[in-house]
């Protein structure tokens, strides 16, 4: 078993910033958003997904490359 040593302190900030380097014309998953939509909702979008982060860092829920993610954009 591998074990990731990850810093759960994500900011907002720090989430914002990494969806603004995200490449335009493409996607991240099956879901089918483009980048540029989720560059769009950066705002809104950006406090949740870092919540979501930090969660996942603090209990230690790391998805497998093999699966996948699906965001929906409501």
């Amino acid at each position: 078993m591998t074990y990731l040593r990850v810093n759960s302190d994500i900011t907002t900030k720090e989430m914002a910033r990494t969806i603004s380097r995200l490449l335009n014309n493409t996607v991240l998953g099956p879901d089918r958003i483009l980048n540029e939509a989720l560059k769009t909702y950066r705002p809104l979008i950006a406090p949740w997904l870092a919540d979501i982060a930090r969660v996942c860092f603090i209990i230690g829920y790391y998805p497998q490359l093999r699966r996948s993610i699906t965001t929906v954009i409501l």
